[in-house]
């Protein structure tokens, strides 16, 4: 589709800083898209200097994808990525123009680490603290997060405190003549007049001599300027009312104001400036808290690249000179400090070629830290050009004649911004003022008639609404005569939720039934909880394939709970406790298969007796099986007190059998825990399963910084969570097939569209609810930090959001009652519906639904279908909906990012091929603990990065080695043999190695995942080792350390490993072609190291030789293969996961005894079928 006339304009648009205005469905992502063409195209410009910035990586991945189809190749030289990554590119740039090392931001701080050490402090704090009553630490946490986000440091929230103080007493001073003329109650036809004379309009005189217009710090502005723009907004939303109010104004004075005990209005609202001072103090100490033990939060991710590029200018320079042009969409969902991100790169220039596209309305995350304010700063602070988008492609003129209504009851928009109005005028951008109603340009193609048409039956008479014209003819339909017209936006009030999920259901079926494609269906809600009861409603039907993103806390499933609680009982045996108690939940667990007349005699058995539990076990029931149970549980308690936790798992879980001795007979014991779990390798039960065993080990790794874990550590990790009220979450999205119905919060439907819209639970409660009391208020100038979700502005902006998904038909859903069937849901006030009585009748008006009234459902289900839901319901807690795993995989798999570890798990037949790479890489099912050889490994490699960056001596590095192998969590043998080892090797590499691990170009340890490289459209990361590099002469030696060995006659075509290296090598030589700080070098060898000595070769080397292995061009084209085809190859069969269907050539079987020959071949079959693909 061609572009309109302003998007034309934005497109080509390159003299300076441009904000477009682009309401929802105006085309702002083809924008985009074709700006980035039009500079490519009209320009010199190199496809890597340009920067587009998106909210979230599925917007990314989108705009990558449709720049690929508009200018090929090229799309993948353009930094497409989120603050988020961006933020982890300049980390990663800065470690390789830094000089002095620098530390890793990989993986932020854990939330129940940092809520431990918040409630260390909290505890520190005195008695009389209003910020000890908090007794959620995650509500001060949160609120630290925003302060942070908000560019606000400690002292600055001091500064703003004092000068509130000293505010408060002028405004004590000030306003209290005024404000005595304010009435108790004020009522009357003329009271809104009265005190505007002699309230209201004083009151603003007083407060814009005070006001300064100038911020505190940063956007803090002083509270003079707060309640000067509070108060007019209040004057300027009754100036249009036919019947001014005085109750919104008078509510938000008192709020603020109330009479002393001599009758004079006071500021009353003290506490929070104090708990301004106190929040300064807690956060000061949290900040100091995660330096001092080297932690990191989420946010610091952003925040030290800020530093970093303010600390050094010169790097600052380098990197602002990468990019000519930076685009950023969704503008309005940035945080301050992801707008100082930008404006330290962009400020460099002087006249920045940077467009902001976004729209305020839409600003639904500032619980996030995002400001629906960022629009006009950037406006005010680059002084930007602005465009208006006002043609949307997308909805009817119904539904934007509709959500209007919503949007025009914000308080604070980029339009009803006074200053902002003004300064538009001055500097000649707008003749008038500036709006942003918005046209449907399809208006005549969506309304026309498709098969589902029938379900939408309302007829009502009306004055044609302007802006619902002919777009072809450009000429109003009828315009202002009284017309009979169908409308498609209905809105159904129901006895109760299950009649409404009911009809809602029925709805569905309906129109798919009448021939709508399920995916142009989509069901929007405040929160996920709305979904899991809907969803057995739309099971009934068949017909009907969702598609859903699920939340779960992994510590709440099944399976998980058993292991845990398993873990739980063999921790108090191992501290001599009787956990007699947890014995019959233990024995009912399926996997043991214990026979249920077993089970009740061991129930009768245990309460009988009143013996310990291994004892009941052992000696009071006739199933011999008991016996083995009670010889495994007691020898798992000893174990545990000094065999590593992932040894211990490993036994709990089954994945390694022990050995047991029952009545003097020894034999081999295994956990049917897995086997259980994890039957068939390729089903989604499997595939949940390991994901969540996953999610537990990678928490309780990243929970503590202890070297060595024990199962303690894992029971007082779950009982921490437990205790603050935490969860290890799981987000896993489903999706039926290709054609399905969308379930979605209506957060996640930002930027998505849907022919057919349901808005359900549509009551005060859902979509307007307020939390309880605030007892972390802050000061009124500081509300601008706080959380949207509380204001009356974040939640219209959210129900506009969810309006404005749909093209042509939506339907608004809630229950009249509650689930108590006693208590009445209120109406949401956003669309003014009161209940109208008659003579004869009464029902539910509002002036914004076209018919002008609600439709009424009074019945209500059956018994038996009330039966059937409940039973749908409680099957939908024990069962996943859907069975199908192929589109987990393919969402697991979407993202995907190729490495040379992927390759080489892979091809490596040995050790299993694709379908080690599946059960690793994909479902990543549990793997051994670390091995001996693996600590080896990454002990050699730590200590040849301390010599490069930190020029460790030969002595010191020994040291440093002996020390970190007595921290590995092994066994206490195994600790010995690694020391060993390295006493005998590790001194003869550094010896051997000395000249390149010390090189003045030395680079230890270069990392590329913060770089998002692109390879023909394939995203590929990884780490090289070793790079010498020649910056003079633009020149790189590659270098990759093995902790094996070879012989003389080993040749790199000649032995399986060292064929997989080779590929291994030539991968890293193509992350530096396409790294945007080595594309221009030339790669003058790669080579690998052999830190094992082969002591068969003795001749010249006493102590065994060192090998190096050098690759070559000539050896390069040995055999013929092209390496970039492997690369497609592998990534199509990875991303298509052709390699799993029954009848691919590729099959799963684990073939270890595979020769090189084999491999060679199967590299050359997987280019064959890719090409033939």
């Amino acid at each position: 589709m061609p572009l309109n006339a302003k998007q034309q304009e934005a497109v080509e648009y390159l003299d300076g800083p441009l904000l477009v205005l682009a309401g929802p469905g105006t085309g702002k992502t083809q924008l985009l898209s074709k700006k980035v063409e039009y500079i490519l195209q009209n320009t010199d410009t190199d496809p890597s200097m340009i920067l587009c910035i998106t909210y979230t990586e599925a917007g990314a991945e989108n705009m990558k994808e449709r720049l690929r189809s508009m200018i090929g190749q090229a799309a993948d030289k353009i930094d497409i990525m989120t603050f988020h990554a961006f933020g982890q590119k300049i980390l990663g740039l800065y470690n390789q123009f830094a000089t002095e090392p620098q530390r890793s931001f990989n993986e932020p701080i854990e939330e129940i680490i940092q809520l431990k050490i918040i409630e260390e402090i909290q505890a520190s704090l005195p008695n009389s603290s209003l910020l000890k009553a908090e007794q959620k630490q995650k509500n001060l946490l949160s609120l630290i997060a925003k302060v942070k986000v908000s560019k606000v440091s400690p002292e600055e929230l001091r500064t703003i405190a004092r000068q509130n103080q000293l505010d408060i007493e002028i405004l004590n001073k000030e306003l209290a003549p005024i404000l005595q003329y304010l009435p108790d109650k004020a009522s009357g036809k003329n009271a809104y007049a009265k005190l505007t004379e002699t309230v209201y309009i004083p009151l603003l005189k007083r407060l814009g001599e005070l006001k300064t217009d100038q911020p505190i710090v940063g956007r803090i502005y002083s509270l003079f300027d707060v309640f000067y723009e509070k108060i007019y907004s209040f004057i300027e939303e009754q100036a249009s009312s036919e019947k001014p109010s005085v109750k919104n104004i008078n509510n938000f004075i008192k709020k603020y104001f109330s009479k002393d005990k001599n009758g004079i209005f006071k500021f009353s609202e003290l506490a929070s400036n104090q708990r301004l001072l106190e929040l300064a103090k807690l956060y000061e100490k949290y900040q100091s808290y995660l330096q001092e033990h080297g932690y990191f939060d989420f946010n610091d991710m952003i925040e030290m690249p800020i530093k970093y590029l303010e600390d050094d200018i010169d790097f600052r320079r380098k990197i602002a000179q990468n990019y000519l042009y930076i685009m950023v969409d969704e503008y309005q969902d940035t945080n301050p400090s992801q707008t100082r991100l930008l404006e330290l790169i962009a400020d460099e220039q002087e006249s920045p070629s940077v467009m902001a596209v976004g729209d305020d309305d839409q600003s639904i995350f500032e619980f996030q830290g995002a400001k629906a304010s960022s629009l006009i700063y950037f406006k005010n602070h680059f002084s930007a050009k602005v465009i208006v988008l006002t043609e949307n492609y997308r909805s009817t003129s119904e539904i934007l004649h509709f959500s209007r209504k919503i949007a025009d009851q914000l308080d604070e928009s980029f339009i009803k911004n006074e200053a902002m109005q003004r300064s538009l005028h001055a500097e000649n951008q707008v003749t008038e003022d500036l709006k942003k109603e918005l046209t449907s340009v399809r208006n005549l193609d969506i309304l026309k008639n498709d098969p589902e048409d029938y379900l939408f039956e309302q007829i009502f008479c009306s004055k044609n609404q302007a802006g619902n014209e002919d777009k072809e003819s450009n000429q109003p339909s009828q315009l202002n005569k009284s017309i009979t017209q169908k409308t498609f936006i209905e809105r159904h009030q129901f006895i109760n939720q299950d009649a409404e999920y009911n009809w809602v259901a029925g709805r569905v079926h309906q129109l798919i039934q009448a021939g709508t494609n399920p995916s142009d269906i989509g069901i929007l809600f405040p929160k996920h909880k709305y979904a899991t009861a809907l969803i057995p409603y739309l099971r009934k039907y068949p017909e009907i394939d969702l598609a859903y993103e699920r939340t779960e806390n992994i510590l709440e499933n099944e399976q998980i709970y058993e292991l845990l609680t398993l873990c739980n009982f063999i921790y108090q045996l191992s501290e001599g406790e009787d956990p007699s108690y947890m014995l019959p939940e233990i024995l009912s667990f399926d996997f043991w298969g214990i026979p249920s007349e077993d089970m009740i005699l061991a129930v009768q058995s245990i309460h009988r007796h009143k013996r310990p539990a291994l004892e009941i076990l052992q000696n009071y029931l006739d199933n011999p099986y008991f016996a083995d149970l009670a010889t495994f549980f007691a020898e798992l308690a000893k174990l545990s007190l000094t065999l590593p936790l992932e040894f211990l798992l490993d036994i709990i879980s089954g994945f390694s059998p022990i050995e047991i001795t029952v009545n003097q007979k020894t034999k081999s014991f295994a956990s049917p825990f897995l086997t259980f779990y994890s039957k068939d390798s390729y089903s989604k039960n499997t595939f949940d399963f390991y994901n969540r065993l996953r999610l537990l080990r990678n928490r309780l790794l990243s929970r503590t910084k202890k070297d060595k874990l024990r199962l303690v550590d894992l029971v007082q990790l779950v009982d921490d969570y437990k205790k603050t009220e935490t969860s290890i979450t799981e987000q896993t999205f489903y999706r039926d097939s290709d054609k399905a119905v969308s379930l979605m919060t209506a957060h996640k439907s930002k930027g998505l569209e849907f022919k057919h819209v349901f808005l359900i639970n549509l009551t005060a409660s859902a979509w307007d609810g307020s939390g309880g009391p605030n007892i972390l208020a802050l000061p009124l100038n500081l509300e601008v930090i706080g959380d949207a979700r509380n204001t009356q502005d974040g939640k219209k902006r959210l129900l506009f959001v969810a309006i404005t998904r749909a093209a042509k038909t939506l339907t608004m859903t809630s229950p009249k009652y509650a689930d108590d069937a006693e208590k009445e849901n209120k109406p949401l006030s956003f669309l003014d519906e009161k209940v109208i009585q008659t003579d004869d009748q009464s029902y539910i008006s509002s002036p914004f639904i076209p018919t002008g009234r609600v439709i009424e459902h009074n019945e209500t289900l059956s018994d038996d279908e009330k039966v059937s839901a409940m039973r749908r319901i409680w099957l939908n807690k024990l069962l996943d909906p859907s069975e199908k795993i192929e589109p987990l995989l393919k969402e697991r798999v979407k993202d995907f990012r190729l490495s040379a570890s992927h390759i080489s798990s892979f091809i490596r037949l040995t050790y299993g091929g694709p379908l080690n790479f599946y059960l690793n890489s994909i479902i990543k099912a549990p793997s051994e603990p670390t091995s001996l050889n693996i600590a080896y490994g990454n002990l050699i490699h730590k200590v040849f990065e301390e010599i490069t960056k930190n020029q460790l001596t030969k002595e010191d590095a020994i040291l440093l080695y002996a020390t970190e192998a007595k921290k590995q969590d092994l066994l206490e043998e195994d600790i010995k043999t690694l020391i060993e080892r390295g006493e005998d090797e590790l001194p003869l590499a550094i010896d051997e190695y000395r000249s390149i691990l010390r090189s003045p170009g030395a680079k230890a340890e270069v990392d590329f995942s913060n770089e998002h490289l692109i390879f023909d459209g394939i995203p590929i990361t990884g780490k090289i080792d070793h790079l010498n590099i020649d910056d003079q002469n633009k020149l790189i030696d590659i270098y990759d350390f093995k902790t094996s060995t070879i012989s003389d006659h080993d040749k790199w075509h000649s032995k399986e490993p060292l064929y997989i290296y080779h590929f291994q090598l030539l991968f890293y030589r193509l992350l530096l072609k396409q790294s945007k700080f080595y594309h221009d070098y030339t790669v003058r060898s790669m080579n690998l190291l052999f830190t094992k000595p082969n002591r068969r070769e003795t001749l010249d080397h006493p102590d065994g030789k060192l090998h190096r292995l050098t690759l070559t061009e000539e050896d390069i084209a040995k055999d013929g293969l092209d390496f970039e085809d492997l690369i497609k190859a592998i990534y199509h069969q990875i991303t298509t996961l052709d390699f799993l269907r029954p009848d691919s050539p590729l099959n799963l079987t684990n073939t270890t005894d595979a020769t090189l020959a084999d491999i060679k071949k199967f590299c050359h079959q997987l280019i064959d079928l890719y090409k033939n693909s």
